[in-house]
């Protein structure tokens, strides 16, 4: 159904300089309007897509540093979840890694020069990203802390964007603790899925 709005004021009965000339007609164009908006009820909605770390098939791992990523495809391979290439074209995934930098941030010192401003949180040892390689969406975040857990820090879920302490690990207990938190992330994606599709 096409929708026609004419565009001088003129063109439609009951109008003269733009404005109608009974609030009925008014009505009668704004509900005729409004209507054609509005969805039919046997029309449904999209449904939701599930998330590229469940359906996705094959992951490429990009090289990192302190052969981070042979010790990664080891763990993923043991996994299964996913087949394991090193070149990302035509993979669903491709996790890298990277060194977060900080921009320079500036306040005002003393005689009206500027002095770098002090920052209280400390930035990522590194970053490692899982992200969908078609849309470069950021699926899944893992910061590397330098440092070691206090006892009153609780060791961080598993979710899109996750910490790991690794103060003191090697490359390969890392890579176990990173694919760890990958993997306790999408399986938990898969039981969500598993349970609304049974609804």
């Amino acid at each position: 159904m096409k929708l026609k709005i004419p565009l001088s004021p003129n063109a439609l009965p009951g109008m003269r300089a733009g404005r109608p000339r009974s609030l009925a007609s008014g009505f009668a164009l704004s509900l005729t309007l409004g209507l054609a908006v509005i969805p039919t009820a046997g029309q449904q909605t999209e449904p939701k897509r599930p998330n590229r770390l469940v359906t996705a098939k094959l992951i490429c791992v990009t090289t990192m540093e302190d052969n981070l990523d042979d010790w990664i495809l080891d763990d993923l391979r043991a996994w299964g979840k996913y087949r394991v290439t090193g070149d990302p074209e035509g993979a669903d995934l491709v996790m890298r890694a990277y060194k977060p930098e900080k921009e320079p941030r500036y306040r005002v010192g003393r005689e009206g020069i500027p002095q770098p401003k002090g920052e209280r949180r400390e930035l990522p040892a590194l970053s490692v990203t899982v992200v969908d390689w078609v849309t470069n969406e950021r699926l899944w975040e893992a910061e590397i802390l330098n440092k070691k857990p206090k006892s009153q820090d609780a060791e961080p879920s598993p979710g899109p964007e996750t910490q790991i302490y690794a103060r003191g690990l090697k490359p390969d207990q890392l890579a176990q603790k990173l694919t760890r938190k990958l993997r306790d992330y999408v399986e938990g994606l898969e039981k969500q899925k598993a349970v609304g599709t049974k609804q």
